[in-house]
């Protein structure tokens, strides 16, 4: 059914999370301008081995694009070229910064913001412990396995890629980020109002 649905439609059903096959039509198509684009200026300032997790991460940072997406500015294509271009960019600026850091900085100020996207919402900060003793209290057992393996799976305290945390989970990368966003808004809602529990 999607087939014949542009790309601005696919992705206002990917917004409005109706349909998944949506999402799976867009990956389809736009696969390759993603591998092309990381590989054009990953390969030139990056390891294989941050290319590589760049490119594992390519229907996660597919299904970011469709959720950010603006149909006003630009073609999906060309936002999504955009977008792979700039991850290349900003792994090759934390490169540059080499200062020693951990896989926390990930869960970072989305205490201080309500408007962070889920992959935003984490820094080094002294509000972790509080953050993952919420995570260990979430009913749904999956949710502290899903950001352990995300967030400290990885070699040298990198974000373990989607695949591979679902592979250990047993379940599919998009349900892994479907919790892990899910989980996301519940903490923002525990942080700035104490009455919501999980």
């Amino acid at each position: 059914m999607n087939y014949e649905l542009s790309d601005s439609d696919l992705t206002k059903l990917v917004k409005q999370d109706k349909d998944n096959d949506a999402l799976v039509e867009l990956i389809n198509r736009h696969s390759g301008i993603y591998v092309d684009m990381v590989n054009k200026f990953g390969c030139k300032s990056l390891s294989m081995t941050e290319v590589g997790d760049i490119i594992d991460d390519k229907n996660y940072n597919i299904y970011k694009a469709a959720i950010d997406y603006d149909e006003t500015r630009a073609k999906f294509s060309t936002y999504l070229a955009t977008k792979a271009k700039f991850i290349c960019l900003t792994q090759k600026t934390k490169n540059k910064m080499s200062k020693p850091h951990s896989s926390y900085e990930e869960l970072d100020f989305f205490i201080e913001s309500k408007d962070n996207t889920p992959e935003q919402f984490c820094s080094f900060s002294d509000s972790f412990s509080k953050i993952m003793v919420l995570i260990s209290k979430n009913k749904d057992e999956r949710v502290e396995k899903i950001f352990n393996e995300r967030y400290f799976g990885g070699e040298f305290n990198k974000l373990q890629a989607w695949h591979r945390v679902a592979k250990k989970i047993g379940i599919s990368s998009q349900a892994c980020i479907n919790i892990h966003n899910r989980t996301i808004e519940q903490l923002k809602k525990k942080v700035n109002n104490e009455t919501i529990k999980f």
